[in-house]
């Protein structure tokens, strides 16, 4: 369980890259200042957490709450996703994209757990023992 969870999170790090440079491609060429600033920050912090996704790997046991928080950040944007298909139209893209957010937050956050063996209640303030 150990490989395949770290694969998955490696797989999830290295996706963020091409992400958040396609953010950042977007930003630039759009023609608005606030755009450029949201959008480039955004897509700057979508390649950090694909940094730190493949820094934690390296040592998951002491890692893991990094791994963990990620799990929390997905969890918020499907949320937020929900939400905005409440009261505006959402691209059927995003729909695909949450349904995996979902997926890998469940997976991260659970994950997380059972691979360590670290209680939950200690990976959330960032101990590992």
């Amino acid at each position: 369980m150990n490989k395949i969870f770290k694969t998955i999170v490696l797989i999830a790090g290295v996706l963020n890259f091409p992400i958040g440079i396609m953010m950042i491609v977007q930003a630039i060429s759009s023609k608005t200042g606030e755009a450029l600033i949201t959008n480039s920050v955004a897509g700057a912090f979508i390649i950090f957490a694909g940094a730190s996704l493949i820094w934690a790997i390296q040592e998951v046991n002491t890692r893991a709450p990094i791994i963990l928080w990620n799990g929390f950040v997905r969890l918020f944007n499907v949320f937020l996703v929900s939400y905005a298909t409440t009261v505006g139209d959402v691209p059927q893209e995003m729909i695909y994209t949450t349904g995996m957010d979902l997926v890998l937050a469940i997976v991260f956050i659970i994950g997380s757990v059972k691979v360590t063996g670290i209680p939950f209640s200690k990976l959330v303030i960032g101990k590992t023992n």
